[in-house]
């Protein structure tokens, strides 16, 4: 019989040896052991012959194509399924390829090998997978080695917009405010511009608002029928990649936005605004007074 003592289970791919360098200095630190090290090739032959893994471990550095397509789409269905967690690392230019596979997953996607960002995910992911052939206490060794989130730019959940009919928390259905006109798209990027320019004088980070940008970049398009790929609305949001996924992924799961296909490119997904969504941007400029519309 295996014994695989209280330490989390985890299978490595990468591509390069620095992603294997960071993989294996964070899996230390967590107090993890690597059960294997594959390449991205075959790494999806090792998940379906994998005995028991705790987490899986992909830092990809350049698109390996259908290799890739193959290993992201079983990454997502075994996360789903609870077979193991899952964290992907990525350099900027693949986030619209990665994102359109698994952006609407419970797979992690962190854009750079920040040590801090690695840490934080890979400590949030072992706590939540089940354990795998791991003595009793193996719990509280995760838990000697957390990190805690909210302090590496966690967004908070967003509210649910309430819907025609709903309730107001009080008891109330809520009404939707009369639909204006038209919003103006000039005016909305005006106000992006204006935002960028506070950043630029009182530094970045310091009115730090993703979900707002998102918004406002979003409504713009959807005014210019613009479509707007997911790297796109990372770069509006005015936060590190890592953060802007959280979010849009948040953001999505709230019904604020939706995910849709590119039909010229089937490894790309297109960011729109839902209709409530848009409407209630439309009410919030027609209530607003115009200076106060930031």
């Amino acid at each position: 019989m295996a014994y695989w003592g209280s330490a989390p289970i985890i299978l490595v791919s990468a591509d390069t040896e620095e992603g294997m360098a960071a993989a294996s200095r964070s899996v230390e630190a967590a107090g993890g052991r690597i059960a294997a090290s594959v390449d991205i090739d075959t790494a999806t032959d090792r998940l379906d012959s994998q005995v028991a893994i705790d987490l899986v471990w992909v830092d990809v550095a350049v698109d390996h194509g259908p290799a890739l397509d193959r290993l992201l789409e079983r990454l997502a269905v075994g996360a789903a399924r609870g077979d193991f967690a899952a964290m992907v690392v990525i350099p900027s230019e693949l986030v619209d390829i990665v994102a359109s596979q698994i952006g609407g997953s419970a797979v992690s996607i962190l854009v750079g090998r920040n040590a801090r960002a690695l840490d934080a995910a890979l400590a949030d992911r072992l706590a939540r997978a089940a354990p795998q052939l791991r003595e009793d206490g193996g719990d509280e060794a995760i838990r000697r080695h957390d990190f805690p989130m909210e302090s590496f730019d966690q967004p908070h959940r967003p509210i649910p917009l309430l819907r025609e009919g709903g309730d107001d928390g009080e008891g109330r259905g809520y009404e939707p405010p009369p639909r204006p006109a038209v919003v103006d798209a000039g005016m909305i990027r005006d106000i992006i511009r204006g935002r960028r320019l506070r950043d630029e004088l009182f530094g970045a980070g310091l009115f730090a608002d993703p979900a707002w940008d998102m918004l406002l970049d979003l409504m713009a398009a959807r005014i210019e029928r613009r479509p707007v790929a997911v790297s796109s609305l990372c770069i509006a949001a005015a936060v590190p990649a890592t953060t802007a996924l959280r979010w849009i992924k948040q953001l999505t799961e709230a019904d604020l936005l939706r995910r849709v296909a590119d039909p010229d490119d089937g490894r790309r997904v297109f960011i729109e605004l839902t209709d409530h969504a848009a409407a209630a941007m439309e009410a919030y400029f027609a209530a607003m007074p115009a200076g106060a519309r930031g």
